[in-house]
């Protein structure tokens, strides 16, 4: 029994998720290169909060502990005894998720454990003629441990490290990442700035052999300031510094004329669009640490998705937090290509404040 072209082109979709590519970082006109890599599910928003300022963030430093794994240096004595589960649904029913804890031992520093999970669901199976022959399944997993330690008053490292089980039908793989990050958090001057280099690991074992390749790794790099009195704090994001283009190598960008030598045409360069495929730009509003509102623009999402022939709105996001004593709910939005949404879920909980109360409890009832 063998898939079909047509039903394994609709896996390999479903598993390339919008924009993801692998690069050659030795070279600084390198152009990332699609399918040269594996485990991309570890490039995806691992919160709503994160979702909502535009997909990828490291600039955030608070008891946050969904953002962790996208940067460890966030690891902090705040999140003791936090837990959080997010959830996403993508077009096509893919189920993305993550569950993570932290805890503060009696040494230094702050640990975190979690599980992320892609759920790809259940395709149909058939063989070289196009007869259903039965079913399978795809499924990637990460699970992680993560380790962030503060230093003198603003100054913070932190450590992911990932064992990864891919299962695609009759093919399984097993690999190992690292992810590495160091942070500034001035509160005095109401900014933080994170450098985060992700995914940095190996394939052990590959889906068939021979086939060996690398998880996608990604170099990047964030700033965000606050302003006293202002309720609102901007976030700038710089992902794939390793290398400058990014673009996707789109045949229909070339110039073409009947009457003129296609090789004395200057070819465009795309200088602008090179650099702000780079960025992302983002804004959270915190209104009086119960109700957080955000919104981001992601330009390498929106020239990636973008349609000539039916407009829309990739490339922005929404959020919505709200912060209720030990619980936090926060709410990302995406939009997508052809009409349709990244719907982002992410509860917080402080599970310490339950052990406060059951204490207190308990004193009150013996006075």
């Amino acid at each position: 029994m063998r898939l079909t072209a047509a039903k394994l082109k609709l896996l390999l979709t479903k598993l390339r998720i919008i924009f993801l590519w692998i690069c050659v970082a030795q070279t600084a006109q390198a152009q990332v290169l699609g399918g040269r890599y594996v485990y991309d599910f570890l490039e995806m928003s691992p919160s709503a909060r994160i979702s909502a300022l535009g997909g990828i963030n490291v600039s955030i430093s608070d008891h946050d502990l969904s953002v962790a794994l996208a940067n460890p240096s966030a690891w902090n004595p705040a999140m003791h005894r936090h837990a959080s589960f997010g959830t996403a649904v993508y077009p096509g029913r893919t189920n993305f998720g993550n569950l993570v804890y932290a805890h503060k031992f009696r040494i230094p520093g702050t640990f975190g454990f979690g599980f992320q999970y892609m759920a790809y669901g259940r395709f149909q199976e058939t063989d070289a003629v196009g007869n259903v022959t039965g079913q399978f399944s795809a499924t990637d997993m990460n699970l992680y441990a993560g380790y962030g330690y503060q230093f003198g008053r603003i100054f913070s490292a932190g450590l992911n490290t990932k064992l990864i089980y891919s299962q695609l039908g009759p093919w399984s793989s097993f690999g190992a990442a690292t992810d590495i990050a160091v942070m500034i958090n001035d509160t005095a001057r109401n900014i933080t700035a994170s450098l985060v280099a992700r995914n940095a690991g190996a394939q052990i074992k590959p889906y068939t052999p021979g086939n060996r390749y690398d998880p996608p790794f990604d170099l990047q790099a964030g700033i965000s300031f606050g302003f006293k009195g202002v309720p609102f704090r901007i976030h700038t994001t710089f992902h794939h510094l390793h290398v400058w283009d990014i673009r996707y190598n789109n045949p229909a960008d070339e110039e073409n004329n009947l009457f003129i030598d296609t090789a004395e045409l200057k070819k465009r360069k795309y200088i602008a669009d090179k650099l702000f495929r780079h960025i992302i730009i983002g804004i959270e509003f915190n209104i009086k640490k119960v109700v957080r509102l955000n919104m981001a623009y992601n330009h390498y999402r929106q020239q990636e998705l973008r349609l000539t022939t039916r407009r829309g709105a990739p490339g922005l996001s929404f959020g919505l937090g709200v912060h209720i004593r030990q619980f936090d709910f926060t709410y990302g939005m995406m939009p997508l290509a052809q009409g349709q949404t990244l719907q982002h879920f992410t509860l917080s909980v402080n599970t310490a404040g339950f052990v406060r109360r059951v204490k207190t409890e308990k004193s009150n009832t013996t006075r």
